[in-house]
């Protein structure tokens, strides 16, 4: 019904997006550890708050240095998170541009079908290829 070279494209990219589906746990772990380094982040936010209340010793040079030092860090860890999932935003676009020319393709191919027919043949194909 719908052509093999389409129908394999097809498959291609849900064995892609499986994939990436099955590593989502390492960037998951990733993104675990970023929050727990913020979390340290605000304990030690809330130390120089109350670090203020207690002392009065404490120059606001001081306290602005110690601030800074914290939204440093808080900025360095959204940055490696950032860097951590570019990859995996890169690729997720990637496979929904194939997708989407790849859908462009089959409608050219197969402008007689009906959009109902086609996903359905796609779908059991790839329930056929245990991709469901």
């Amino acid at each position: 019904m719908i052509d093999e070279n389409l129908v394999q494209s097809a498959i291609k990219i849900r064995r892609e997006y499986l994939g990436l589906n099955n590593s989502m746990n390492f960037y998951r772990k990733k993104a675990s550890d970023v929050v727990t380094k913020l979390e340290e982040l605000q304990n030690e936010l809330t130390t120089i708050q109350n670090n203020l209340k207690n002392r009065t010793d404490i120059t606001s040079e001081e306290v602005l240095k110690q601030i800074t030092k914290v939204l440093d860090g808080t900025e360095l860890e959204g940055k490696k998170l950032e860097e951590s999932l570019k990859p995996l935003n890169e690729k997720i676009e990637k496979l929904g541009q194939e997708e989407a020319e790849l859908w462009r393709n089959i409608k050219l191919k197969h402008s007689d079908t009906p959009e109902n027919d086609i996903i359905e043949y796609v779908r059991q194909r790839l329930i056929k290829e245990n991709l469901s």
